[in-house]
């Protein structure tokens, strides 16, 4: 195997090198080998970073809608993913930051899993690479009132093979890239408090409390705004050169394109036109001759986002103005159209529209970037991994009117179209069969049918990155969740929850939430009692939910699913309980401890040296404890450091201690501790899954010192 830099070799031909397919082995031997670690003692091998022959972060984007951060690669070569499609392959991992204007925020990892797929042509003739993959976070956003506009910056770091480290937004990924966007926060509604600080004093004093100490809903407004009218926008934008043609658009196509639209509407527009010296005529023959253009918007990124069994497109707003109003009118919307050659037969199927609205802001540089998002039914699509399946889609962008749902090879007047190449991941296709297929978040064929623990391996939603640790319980609520099959469509069904420990059993029938394939939310109340509820459609229920089960303890549980057919058992999956991580000791549990003790010599101040301490860290399902300080002047104290005596490294705190606990030393010699009242804060975190969503439930045990 010829081993060059891993760069294109005289050919142009990029070769997989020792640096590529050796990585995880060579940073292992020596974490600076490429030296993206300077801070470690380690010397330098062969300097790289930020290389991206192999993948490459083509856009990051938000969605206004679902608070949504999206970001798309692009996977360019056959080969340097460590394996095919039927093997482990390799994770392109990402993490997400967000700045408000304070600096970065973390807002989360992401990965995809990919493999080495052979080079082909689709059927148009074109190369299937690169393969267009997106990976997204969910993001609770900081949001104002739309007088305000909220228009962070957001940054993805793509690394793989080696997750970006947590709260570093300057990691320097030696495969993989970074890549930032400002995007746009839908508002929240108006409050009292975002005009106060224009109120005189005397006017506020004669306010009632709970109108000044009223606080904001952090949901999005659900009240566009007024629609600016001809008259309004010729006037708004004469002054800011945006031709007729674009500020009349939306308008006169909604009169054009609306067969109920009379007489009197039409002539009443001509006049308002007339009024305002705009001149139809000369517009409609602009618009005439308008086809695809870009300077006000343009798609630049398609591709599918597995964990949201989505496609997500990603387009840049590039002016200021020119989108029928600013924040607080009804704006315009962005209209994008999404299509798919399954069959590769050179035949597209529409799969539907998404509407994104937008408004005139004084834009940053770089402008916006939107993602608009649209859930696919990806079980129908389902292949074996020795029949793998890469497929090309498409996009169209329009601006203020939607475009063809009947042609997808018509260009809109405002926006424009691409094409992108996708891979549906691996997996069983739809066969009538009704099963269990999400358990507590967790893939069913994961989760232990005897211990009802996670297996090795599992990961919990959307994260392609195997649970660690492993061998995870359940806590708080478990969700259950089967396949959209629609020939199991009109079909009733039940579950049946059985306590293992002798709690008897009964049906699930609590209600729960559901999202459509719209993105609406929406409830399925099973029948008291009996637990009967419709199966689940993909056009109702796109992640297929079942039943929701919030049983608390730290039993085994055993959920039967029953259809409406003869012998009607037809899956059965078991949990393993447990809600427990204790901040205390008790003399009849040697297995679940927690407790910290601080050697104060029963003094109210403590002078700045080394404080004598012990800690009991222990759980069933234990994964991590840590030691931390909190308080002191500026509420960021510095973190002193922690020894066993004798001026040992403290334990790794993935080891439990001993009931009797383990003794250390604080060293509180720090000359930027000020003298002022810390707490210490022992937390032990276990390992389980939590309400079906994340992983690690902890307690924490505060102990309070006055230093002096």
């Amino acid at each position: 195997m010829t081993e060059n830099s891993g760069r294109p070799d005289d050919s142009g031909d990029v070769v997989l090198t020792a640096s590529r397919w050796q990585f995880r082995q060579l940073i292992t031997a020596n974490p600076n080998h490429f030296g993206t670690f300077p801070d470690l003692p380690f010397e330098v091998v062969e300097p790289m970073q930020g290389n991206t022959a192999y993948e490459e972060v083509q856009c990051v984007s938000y969605s206004p809608t679902r608070d949504r951060i999206e970001a798309t690669i692009n996977v360019k070569q056959t080969f340097g993913y460590s394996g095919g499609p039927c093997t482990s392959g390799s994770f392109e991992h990402l993490r997400f930051y967000v700045d408000y204007g304070s600096g970065w925020e973390d807002a989360g990892p992401a990965a995809i899993k990919v493999h080495d797929f052979a080079a082909g042509r689709d059927c148009p003739g074109d190369p299937l690479h690169p393969i267009s993959y997106v990976a997204s976070v969910k993001h609770t956003p900081h949001r104002r009132w739309c007088g305000t506009p909220v228009l962070p910056r957001v940054r993805v770091i793509l690394s793989w093979n080696l997750p970006p480290t947590p709260g570093d937004p300057d990691f320097p990924p030696v495969w993989g890239d970074v890549h930032e966007c400002h995007v746009q926060i839908a508002p929240r509604r108006f409050f009292f408090g975002d005009i106060i600080q224009y109120i005189p004093s005397k006017v506020l004093d004669t306010l009632p409390a709970k109108v000044i100490e009223q606080t904001p809903i952090p949901h999005p407004d659900p009240d566009p705004g007024p629609l600016m009218d001809l008259a309004e926008l010729t006037t708004r934008y004469r002054q800011d050169d945006v031709p007729a043609h674009r500020f009349a658009f939306p308008q006169l196509m909604a009169l054009s394109d609306t067969a109920g639209v009379g007489g009197q509407a039409l002539a009443s527009s001509a006049l308002v036109a007339q009024a305002s010296k705009l001149n139809l005529s000369e517009i409609l023959k602009q618009l005439e001759d308008t086809k695809g253009d870009v300077d006000f918007e343009e798609l630049e990124c398609l591709g599918l986002d597995e964990g949201i069994s989505s496609l997500v497109a990603t387009f840049n707003v590039k002016k200021n103005s020119g989108y029928s109003g600013g924040p607080c009118t009804a704006g315009s919307k962005e209209y994008v159209a999404f299509w798919a050659d399954w069959d590769d037969d050179c035949r597209y199927t529409y799969l539907g529209t998404v509407e994104v609205v937008v408004h005139d802001y004084d834009l940053p540089d770089g402008g916006l970037c939107y993602a608009a998002i649209q859930p696919i039914d990806l079980g129908a699509l389902r292949r074996p991994c020795d029949k793998p399946r890469i497929n090309r889609v498409r996009a169209v962008l329009s601006w203020g009117s939607p475009p063809s749902t009947t042609d997808p090879d018509k260009l809109p007047t405002w926006g424009n179209r691409i094409d992108r190449h996708v891979q549906v991941e691996p997996g069983p296709t739809y066969d009538g069969t009704a099963h269990f297929t999400i358990v507590g978040g967790v893939a069913a064929n994961k989760v232990n049918l005897i211990t009802g623990l996670t297996d090795p391996g599992a990961t919990l939603g959307t994260s392609t990155v195997p649970l660690n640790p492993p061998l995870c319980p359940f806590a708080g609520q478990v969700t259950l969740q089967g396949p959209n099959d629609p020939t199991l469509a009109g079909h009733q069904y039940r579950i049946k929850a059985t306590n293992l420990g002798g709690g008897g059993f009964h049906y699930l029938d609590t209600a729960f939430g559901v999202v459509d394939s719209n993105g609406n939310p929406g409830t399925v109340t099973p029948t008291p009692g009996t637990g009967w509820a419709p199966w689940p459609t993909w056009t109702s229920n796109t992640e297929g939910f079942l039943g929701v089960h919030t049983p608390g303890g730290n039993d085994q549980w055993d959920y039967t699913l029953e259809l409406d057919v003869a012998g009607n058992t037809v899956d059965t999956a078991r949990v393993q309980l447990d809600n427990l991580v204790r901040n205390e000791v008790d003399a009849l549990d040697t297995v679940n401890a927690g407790d910290l003790w601080l050697d104060t010599a029963g003094a109210c101040k403590v002078p700045k040296a080394e404080l004598n301490a012990r800690f009991v860290a222990r759980d069933l399902h234990f994964s991590s404890w840590s030691l931390s300080l909190l308080g002191g002047p500026g509420g960021n104290p510095p973190q002193p450091p922690l020894h066993l005596p004798g001026n040992l490294p403290m334990l790794p705190t993935s080891s439990q201690t001993p009931l009797s606990g383990t003794d250390f030393t604080i060293d509180l010699t720090d000359p930027m501790l000020a003298p002022c009242g810390y707490v210490v804060r022992l937390t032990i975190v276990d390992r389980a899954i939590v309400n079906s969503v994340t992983q690690g439930q902890h307690a924490t045990i505060d102990r309070g010192i006055c230093l002096e």
